[in-house]
């Protein structure tokens, strides 16, 4: 299937979930292409931060009746914006991250951040892929060096923010390498600051399964059932928006069980630490 057939697939998704913004990652979309590509979200607006990437990095997608849109800020690793819920009347900050691969070069994204942590005067959230996790527990099957960890904690630490409740899978991307050679981080998360926590009481963060996007998918949801709100929806890379169900169940499955066995040995190894202490 092309491109445009995997978009269409998108549309389909937004509509079953009843998503009214959303971001999509590693698009690699170019201005060349925007155009088509673009077409397929008829009657949504679109922003992109292609000009201050080459590749095309992220998107932000919003329905114009449901919520107005301020772009703030581009940058080649984030889109920060403040945005206003039509539905409901409510304002907040919004920034779609995508941190590069390499520890320096995420650098002046943390200190980005910071600057707009300053800047914000209330609900702030800062979601995405930031290609790096905040403990040793949030990998399996390698390891994180503290050097690389340590600048995110320093950021999330300083811009007053934490994860916002969630459910569903707890590892976000792994390599899909075999059992043996498989490793899985949590990459992807949804960050809040006092002000959001306070003002979206009843809204928590889904993860879905994995096999259905190159990363999984986020989707903000509300607790409250009876006032469901328009929720927000960020996946990763438009390559594989078609789910793949065959693969999902020969492999998706098998994965987590096995990322659920080394996690067990892992707790069995440490109660076993703590038991000779004691």
């Amino acid at each position: 299937m092309n491109r445009v057939g995997k978009q269409r697939d998108v549309n389909y998704f937004l509509q079953l979930q009843n998503i009214g913004l959303f971001g999509l990652l590693e698009t690699k979309i170019k201005n060349k292409a925007f155009t088509k590509a673009a077409s397929t979200f008829s009657n949504w607006c679109i922003t992109t931060n292609n000009g201050y990437h080459s590749g095309g990095r992220i998107w932000v997608v919003w329905k114009p009746n449901l919520f107005r849109v301020n772009v703030l800020e581009y940058n080649a690793q984030y889109i920060h914006m403040k945005v206003d819920s039509l539905e409901d009347r409510r304002t907040f900050w919004f920034t779609m991250v995508y941190a590069f691969n390499g520890m320096h070069d995420r650098e002046p994204l943390w200190d980005n951040l910071r600057r707009v942590a300053c800047a914000v005067s209330g609900p702030w959230a800062v979601a995405g892929d930031f290609n790096c996790v905040l403990s040793a527990s949030e990998r399996v099957g390698g390891s994180t060096p503290s050097s690389e960890m340590e600048p995110f904690r320093r950021c999330v630490s300083d811009c007053g923010v934490m994860d916002i409740t969630a459910v569903g899978a707890l590892f976000t991307w792994n390599n899909k390498q075999k059992p043996q050679d498989r490793i899985y981080s949590k990459l992807d998360r949804f960050l809040v600051n006092k002000a959001w926590c306070d003002s979206f009481t009843d809204v928590y963060a889904q993860f879905l399964p994995e096999g259905i996007f190159d990363h999984t998918p986020c989707i903000l949801k509300s607790s409250n059932q009876g006032q469901t709100k328009r929720c927000f929806k960020l996946a990763k890379n438009l390559k594989q928006l078609k789910p793949e169900l065959k693969r999902l169940n020969k492999e998706g499955y098998s994965d987590i069980e096995n990322a659920a066995n080394i996690l067990q040995k892992q707790v069995e190894d440490m109660q076993e630490v703590i038991n000779k202490d004691h």
